[in-house]
């Protein structure tokens, strides 16, 4: 029993109040913690509770005595082992910014010790292992890391253990064999680093929860546990768990299961018996089949996601038969196909429903219609080719987020929904005016339609308004000039209509626009001051209009987080300002088929974001060009082929970069975040001078195309430094000279094109040179040699011989070069085999020198090979 009104022990009343000196009490919740006479019983303090029969002090409760602000940390006191009769200890979410003290654990009657949230670092100190009687321990939300303690072995009355949001290291199988099995209710250790596979849990009788989500476990689930298991909770997501699902019939108590996002395959389980059952996620997975109907049977699910699988079965009435509780489904992106009866009216009433990707069309499903409390729905490439219905907007009058994209819906649309906040018809057959815009709309995306008309903008209405996407439509006239009120928009695209006139001067209120696309329009004028306000730009595409002027000096301090701009095919003259080299953040840049004239400023070389010292650089070999356009290929983006906007696996919007980038001579749309594409186009200009030497120092460019400039002198042998390199295009310039021996490093080249210069000398052999197409260097009279049929001097005396006399007769060079060529290839063989053999046998530096020269050896045959084969094509072509 607790009284608070007992009188408490001096030396714990002294020692409490050397406990407060040490803590930041910001919001001043022990201000009844004084030394004064009033003061003087402790017991009357709040946040502490005493035994009523002796005083000592049993509970402190202080939780959140700070905003957990490390630069105000809070300490300590050892003073605290003078309370030995402690049982509660909360300090939690108080900032520390210390590891766990030692002295913790010579508190012996300690039952419950909460230290989450408290920025405490290192490892999880032994002396803890000493609490003998603590049931309670909750050290999550730290950073705590390392192996936990063997002395956790001790603790044999725990109850609840939390060790979630740490970096703890360790097998997942070690630490349960720690846990005393009589006791253990309740084990989270999620986000960790935790590895190994589940082990057989049937010993621990009494675990009800257990959750060992965002860890890097592998392996496959036991089935063993299955009949003996009281677990309510149970949580394995976001790990590398493999394996088809046990059957989880038998588990009556389990109320969730979370396994989503692991390697599971095969098909959906069964789970008769589970009738606790409320939430079952099993998303991102590979599952492939859903036969079994004992879903349908759970009346008490409430939420149900089998989303991001690959589940290829039909599924009727009989699969949902009795969910009379279900409010939220998700079976998105499956290849499901919903084939109900015409009058089947669902026993449930959802508040979320989303089917994205499966097969509902050609008709909008009928049995929908009694859905009345739907919030969310997404239908979006459902294969729907129908006009919406009359029902649909008056029963779903609570829909607040609505996608129906990527479908062949037709009609007419005259107003969106008051109700509506988000919405997404894009990528449909839609026609006529647009519709009108609802006063509380966040998100439109009406593009890829055949809307047509004016854009009228009834400004007062839309102010909540944050992304808008008209792209892709049959607008015309002028972009109103009422953007005053759109102070929230951070997305818009206009682009791909038939706009004209010029930009409006309104625009420079949208002081959030982070992305603005114009593109492809008849817009006219300078490029528009107004944009120099808007200084939250990253994205800026204007590219495809009748824009002129010159390109603003202003662009590369006023614009300071720009990542993307533009300019291509518009109007725009004269020399580049240097201030552009002040957006240190730019990775994409195309200025292609203006009237530029003059140098490329030197201070490229400032771009930092393009080289691997900025804060751009990524991934180089997981994150090349030529994939992308090709995020529509991930299975978590499946469905985001034509927009600008999709749902990422955690259901956090993000707005996609898209334009239209010169890509091995072609013209290919990009699709996806520009922040790793690091591309300069500044083509079909009249730039003039030697190659911009600052460009050559941008060691994480992708992709430079200067063609159809009136560039001339040397390339710089620097331009071997660009390794990333995947696509390089100088043709019909004037450059001269040796084509730079350096460039056969460049190995992840995709794209040459050196034609029409004045190149001269022999193509240096070695890297990718002599694999592309002979065209790509064609218009350069002085060069030769391979992929070129011309000749260099002195080949034709060292390796040309007379033709052979008749069709029967073998030249004999080319004898002894294949008779080389074979023994070579055996000897190579034989030597590498035994080699590789020899050298596992001696140590470690031996191995290591004779892989590395195995690998130049490697390199070395791969050239002459390669050459010597297109000579002896163009010996017999001749």
């Amino acid at each position: 029993m607790v009284n608070n009104n007992n009188k408490c022990i001096e030396t714990e009343r002294l020692a409490l109040l050397d406990i407060k000196q040490g803590l930041a009490d910001t919001y001043g919740s022990l201000s009844s913690w004084g030394s004064s006479k009033d003061d003087e019983n402790c017991c009357q303090w709040s946040l502490l509770e005493c035994d009523s029969d002796t005083g000592h002090v049993t509970h402190l409760h202080l939780s959140s005595l700070n905003d957990g602000d490390t630069n105000d940390a809070s300490n300590i006191s050892s003073s605290l082992l003078l309370l030995r009769n402690l049982q509660y200890l909360d300090l939690s979410y108080n900032g520390f910014d210390i590891p766990i003290p030692s002295f913790f654990g010579s508190l012996p009657n300690l039952v419950h010790l909460d230290l989450s949230g408290c920025h405490f670092q290192g490892a999880i100190p032994d002396e803890l292992g000493n609490l003998s009687k603590l049931s309670f321990l909750d050290l999550s939300y730290n950073q705590l890391e390392g192996m936990i303690s063997n002395s956790v072995r001790n603790l044999s009355s725990l109850q609840t253990v939390d060790f979630s949001q740490n970096n703890l290291t360790g097998n997942l199988q070690d630490l349960l064999y720690m846990l005393p099995e009589a006791t253990l209710q309740t084990l989270s250790i999620s986000e960790n680093q935790l590895t190994g596979s589940l082990p057989d849990i049937t010993a621990f009788s009494f675990l009800e929860e257990l959750l060992v989500d965002y860890n890097q476990l592998n392996g496959f689930l036991p089935k063993e546990f299955k009949h003996k298991s009281v677990l309510t909770i149970l949580s394995l997501s976001n790990n590398y768990l493999r394996g088809s699902l046990p059957d989880f019939s038998g588990f009556s108590f389990l109320q969730g299961l979370y396994l989503n996002d692991n390697k599971f395959s095969g098909s959906v389980p069964d789970f008769d018996g589970c009738s606790a059952l409320e939430s079952l996620y099993l998303p991102g997975n590979q599952l492939t089949g859903w036969e079994t109907q004992s879903i349908g049977q759970l009346t008490n699910l409430v939420r149900l996601d089998l989303s991001r699988n690959s589940i290829n079965s039909t599924i009727n009435e009989h699969h949902l038969s009795e969910l009379y509780n279900l409010n939220q489904m998700n079976a998105s992106f499956n290849s499901l196909t919903f084939n109900m009866s015409s009058d089947w009216l669902p026993p449930f009433k959802l508040d979320h429903l989303l089917l994205a990707s499966c097969k509902l069309g050609p008709k909008f499903p009928i049995w929908i219609r009694n859905q009345t409390e739907i919030s969310l729905l997404d239908f979006s490439s459902t294969q729907i080719s129908d006009t919406i219905p009359m029902w649909f907007w008056d029963n779903f009058t609570k829909i607040i987020k609505l996608d129906l994209s990527s479908n062949k819906i037709s009609g007419t649309l005259s107003s969106i929904p008051l109700h509506i906040d988000e919405i997404n018809l894009s990528s449909n057959y839609f026609e006529g005016p647009l519709p009108r815009i609802p006063t509380i709309c966040s998100e439109i995306n009406l593009s890829h339609n055949n809307f047509s008309g004016e854009l009228v903008l009834s400004a007062a209405e839309v102010m909540s308004l944050r992304f808008l996407d008209l792209s892709h439509n049959l607008l015309f006239g002028e972009i109103p000039d009422s953007w005053k009120y759109f102070e929230d928009l951070i997305f818009l695209n206009l682009g791909n209509n038939n706009f004209s006139g010029r930009i409006p001067m309104s625009i420079r209120y949208l002081h959030s626009l982070n992305k603005l696309i114009l593109r492809n329009n008849k817009l006219y004028g300078e490029f528009p001051e107004s944009l120099r306000n808007c200084t939250e730009l990253g994205f800026v595409d204007v590219g495809l209009n009748g824009l002129s002027g010159t390109v603003p000096a202003w662009i590369g301090k006023d614009l300071p987080q720009l990542y993307a701009l533009v300019l291509k095919s518009n109007k725009f003259y004269g020399s580049l300002p240097d201030d552009l080299c002040y957006l240190s953040h730019l990775h994409f840049l195309d200025l292609s088929m203006n009237r530029l004239s003059g140098n490329v400023p030197q201070c490229f070389s400032r771009l930092i974001a393009m080289t691997n010292n900025g804060t751009g650089t990524t991934d180089h070999h997981n994150n090349r060009i030529l994939s992308a356009s090709s995020d529509r290929r991930n299975p978590y983006n499946r469905g985001c082929s034509k927009i600008t906007r999709c749902r990422s696996n955690s259901g956090d919007v993000s707005y996609l970069d898209e334009a239209l980038a010169g890509w091995k001579g072609k013209e290919r749309e990009f699709r996806g975040n520009f922040a790793s594409l690091n591309m300069i186009d500044l083509s079909s200009n009249k730039f003039t001078g030697e190659f911009p030497t600052g460009i050559a120092r941008l060691l994480d460019l992708k992709g430079l195309n200067l063609s159809r400039n009136q560039f001339y002198g040397k390339v710089p042998v620097q331009i071997g430094r660009l390794f990333e390199l995947e696509v390089l295009d100088l043709s019909s310039n004037n450059f001269s000279g040796d084509i730079p021996r350096s460039m056969t490093g460049l190995t992840f080249l995709a794209y040459l094109d050196l034609s029409s210069n004045n190149f001269s000398a022999r193509i240096p052999l070695g890297g990718q040179l002599q694999a592309f197409n002979s065209s790509m260097y064609e218009g350069n009279p002085g060069l030769c040699g391979l992929p070129l049929t011309k000749r260099c001097p002195g080949d034709k005396t060292r390796v040309e011989v007379p033709p052979p006399s008749n069709g029967n007769e073998v030249d004999e060079d080319e004898i002894l070069y294949e008779r080389w060529l074979y023994i070579s290839t055996a000897l190579g063989f034989s030597t590498s085999f035994w080699g590789i053999c020899v050298t596992l046998l001696v140590n470690r530096r031996w191995r290591h020198a004779y892989f590395l020269f195995l690998t130049n050896l490697k390199d070395q045959l791969y050239v002459f090979i390669i050459v010597h084969i297109a000579r002896l094509k163009v010996r017999l072509q001749g």
